[in-house]
């Protein structure tokens, strides 16, 4: 995430925001993860849930080079599969940048993050784990980022448009109880 205030602030800029709330953010100057963690926090009290997971889902690390490929040639691959049956066979693509998924019955999809085990996860990000105070309060709107990775590079995968509908659980929100799962809503 080199660029990610840039990204953020351009996010926010094409959204359509009214400028009497746009024109309110501070943005950092700099990309440290403590700066990201602000604007994540002037996200939280200026814009919806919606506008935030709107932002975040066009965010994400690894999602050129080597992890897309991947990800576009498993595509190709199962591309005569209904979206079903490629996430059964999402275990062959030969990248970590495959979080198990699944088909829910409402038709939306549900993406796992997870370093660690079962009531002791880690965070998968690589900016919280620079943090100079690891302690330090994180907003769930950050963990978009993560689900903005995830989804473009299943939507390569599994050959269908997603939208971020809900991050659902983080190791953030629950202090490591829980991995981290996210909600897409598939879109025709």
């Amino acid at each position: 995430m080199p660029n990610t205030i840039k990204y953020i602030r351009e996010a926010i800029l094409k959204q359509g925001i009214a400028e009497k709330i746009t024109n309110q953010f501070d943005f950092p100057e700099t990309n440290q993860p403590e700066d990201i963690i602000y604007l994540i926090d002037q996200m939280d009290k200026l814009l919806s849930q919606e506008q935030r997971l709107s932002i975040m889902e066009k965010q994400g690390c690894c999602t050129t080079g080597k992890p897309a490929e991947a990800h576009r040639s498993f595509g190709r691959k199962h591309s005569d599969k209904s979206i079903g049956e490629r996430i059964k066979f999402l275990h062959e693509l030969d990248s970590v940048h495959n979080p198990p998924c699944r088909l829910n019955d409402d038709g939306t999809l549900s993406v796992f993050w997870e370093n660690g085990q079962e009531g002791n996860y880690k965070c998968v990000c690589g900016y919280i784990n620079k943090l100079k105070n690891p302690s330090q309060a994180v907003s769930p709107t950050f963990c978009g980022c993560c689900g903005g990775h995830a989804r473009k590079n299943l939507q390569r995968s599994l050959g269908v448009k997603l939208k971020l509908k809900e991050i659902v659980s983080s190791h953030i929100s629950t202090g490591g109880k829980k991995r981290c799962e996210f909600l897409y809503e598939v879109l025709p």
